[in-house]
């Protein structure tokens, strides 16, 4: 899954949103339960120092030590127990004061007494050698005698710590799981409902300046979908509006450009049969009539790209062995390569197509014509023919100054010239591709250029291929021509 689909955004921001909850929901559950351990261990510890100074301290001085120790040890048996419990009289000795334990190790020997001064009860942590940390609570306590006692209850945290690391490690364990298992089941979750956004996006793509006639589906749904499919259609339709009215336009004005200029012509051509005409009006005329002939071919070829594009213009497909067409074509054209010692080969495997053969020759010929226009005296033309998967590929590569980097998205657009003073030289007008481009996607193909400036240029038609055809699995030895 890309990262930069609506699908991955979605689910990246509810995972992100999913782990910053469970993040915060941790720390707020280890602290919560630590505090809640910790409560319930100081409300223990205090309860047992109150119950110590009331059952035995109490009757300390009556029954004395010996008999407050051993009440104390079978009471609560602070060794097995786990607890720390010392009893000492204010500014005088320790009366009672249990040993060290094991599990969990607390070193009562090394418990250093209540702080002096102390006058309330207050709870202590006390870390000892062993990195152990033990909660203790002092407590003072006086009898009715008068007599004044410190009371200290305590325990080590280490269980608690280990309830809260066993935790800590579960969270940390299954966050991961969950953040994965959130991520997988937003991606399924998040088919579904772009599931129509697919379906639209891949009729889209499918819908191009040929196929304007089509319409997105629009599901019944009411929803955010079909609003969208319904604006697309309404824009669908706006473009279909304008590129008619601009095919129109150029028809239209080519149609009418067409008799004006079919007039100058004669009219010129009358004034060159008058004898008593100077010479600096004949070249003038002569000027003249260059320049109707130039704007008579960009009539004639905006007519042929409007009719093709609004497809006024018949194409007449029937089974066409494009190798055939292009040997032949090259037969013909070797004469104009031969003038300027140009190489003109040709390489052919036999395809079929379903083509109209007058305009794929017609590709050819601008094609091997441009070539031979743009090919130093010396260079060499290619022309392959190849099945590619289901398409017909017809090569034109050649040797000649090639066309810059930032020419080669322009070359196919109407009235574009890479070298414009050259191509006026040699009487081109800069729709000679964009005629070979509107045959080919007449034809349902299209054509794509490579070049590198110095170098030259290959230039590469390709052309629905007719499967059922016997000839396009034949294969056949390469022919080739030298002009």
């Amino acid at each position: 899954m890309r990262l930069n689909t609506l699908r991955a955004r979605v689910v990246t921001w509810y995972v992100s949103m999913l782990a910053a909850a469970l993040v915060v929901f941790g720390v707020a559950l280890y602290l919560g339960v630590e505090n809640y351990l910790r409560t319930s261990l100081e409300t223990t510890l205090s309860g047992e120092a109150n119950a110590i100074g009331t059952t035995f301290v109490a009757h300390e001085e009556a029954k004395g030590a010996v008999w407050m120790e051993g009440e104390i040890v079978e009471a609560y048996a602070p060794e097995l127990s786990g607890r720390f419990i010392r009893i000492t009289r204010r500014n005088g000795p320790v009366l009672y004061k249990s040993g060290d334990t094991r599990e969990p190790i607390i070193e009562a020997s090394k418990v250093p007494p209540a702080p002096a001064g102390a006058m309330a009860a207050s709870f202590r942590t006390q870390v000892q050698e062993n990195s152990n940390h033990l909660l203790i609570y002092a407590m003072p306590y006086k009898t009715s005698a008068g007599t004044e006692y410190w009371i200290e209850t305590g325990v080590s945290l280490a269980p608690m710590q280990r309830v809260l690391s066993s935790m800590l490690d579960i969270v940390l364990l299954l966050t991961p799981l969950i953040l994965i298992g959130a991520a997988i089941g937003g991606t399924m979750l998040m088919t579904g409902p772009l599931q129509p956004l697919v379906t639209l996006t891949e009729r889209a793509e499918h819908i191009g300046i040929s196929a304007l006639g089509e319409r997105l589906p629009v599901s019944d749904t009411g929803d955010e979908m079909e609003r969208l499919a319904l604006s697309l259609n309404r824009m669908i339709t706006r473009l279909e509006d304008a590129l008619s009215h601009n095919r129109r336009f150029s028809a239209d004005v080519s149609h009418e450009l067409r008799t004006p200029l079919t007039i100058m012509r004669g009219e010129l051509e009358q004034v060159l049969l008058d004898t008593e005409v100077d010479s600096a009006t004949r070249v003038s005329v002569f000027s003249a009539l260059d320049e109707i002939s130039r704007m008579s071919k960009i009539v004639e070829s905006l007519l042929a790209i409007a009719r093709l594009d609004s497809g006024a213009d018949s194409i007449n497909t029937l089974p066409t062995d494009v190798s055939e067409l292009c040997r032949w074509t090259v037969e013909q054209m070797h004469l104009l390569a031969e003038e300027k010692n140009i190489g003109l080969e040709i390489e052919t495997r036999p395809l079929m197509v379903m083509a109209d053969s007058s305009r794929i020759k017609q590709v050819m010929v601008n094609l091997i014509d441009n070539a031979i226009k743009y090919t130093t005296d010396g260079g060499k033309i290619i022309v392959t023919t190849a099945a590619t998967g289901k398409m017909a590929s017809i090569e034109i590569r050649d040797t000649g100054i090639g066309i810059p980097p930032e020419a080669l998205p322009h070359v196919f657009d109407r009235f574009y010239r890479v070298d414009k003073v050259r191509a006026r030289i040699s009487g081109g007008t800069g729709l000679g591709l964009s005629i070979v481009k509107a045959i080919c996607h007449a034809h349902g193909g299209n054509i794509t250029v490579t070049s590198k400036d110095g170098e030259g240029t290959t230039m590469r038609v390709m052309l629905p291929l007719l499967l059922s055809s016997p000839l396009s699995t034949i294969p056949a030895p390469a022919e080739q021509l030298v002009g």
